[in-house]
């Protein structure tokens, strides 16, 4: 189905006020997301990956993480 801007635009005029920050910010990620495209990684997935995923995985579950919080003070300080 071809969309047109003006289509969008009457889409968005229907828009009650208090949605208009959840559609600037819908369409904000969809504009960054163009101008910043991820590439595909298309490397297999080898055993140590999967052995490593595993070990993150049970660390996780026994408590054995760092907060973000902590990770950023460090980084920033």
């Amino acid at each position: 189905m071809a969309v047109s801007k003006d289509h969008l635009n009457q889409l968005i005029q229907q828009l009650p006020d208090d949605l208009l920050p959840k559609a600037a910010e819908f369409l904000e990620g969809l504009v960054s997301q163009r101008q910043r495209p991820i590439p595909w990684d298309d490397e297999p997935t080898t055993q140590q990956d999967l052995d490593d995923i595993k070990k993150a995985k049970e660390a996780f579950t026994h408590g054995e993480t760092i907060k973000l919080k902590d990770v950023i003070d460090e980084l920033l300080n």
